[in-house]
């Protein structure tokens, strides 16, 4: 796959980019409803890799990172149990 096509098949081609920055940020109760929206899409791990090497912000992959490194204080909402799920789903050959 060329290095920007992954893009293409994004769950949140569609979206308002807003969603995965300042919105996720500010509104706590729709941060469950992207992440779910995360963990759906095919490109996830592409993503969230395309983060952490370009060290951006916002959500990659289903994880809030700033700078390439993961939040703490936008990733408190999730439990043990919902990162075990996400690092399994980003970490894992399918």
């Amino acid at each position: 796959m060329p290095k920007h096509e992954w893009k293409d098949n994004a769950l949140c081609l569609d979206y308002d980019t807003n969603l995965f920055f300042e919105k996720y940020e500010d509104d706590e109760p729709l941060r469950p409803a992207i992440d779910k929206l995360c963990s759906m899409c095919p490109v996830s791990k592409m993503c969230f890799a395309v983060g952490v090497s370009q060290k951006e912000w916002g959500i990659w992959g289903g994880v809030y990172l700033e700078g390439g490194q993961i939040s703490k204080e936008f990733s408190k909402h999730k439990s043990k149990s919902d990162w075990a799920n996400t690092w399994q789903r980003l970490t894992t050959e399918q």
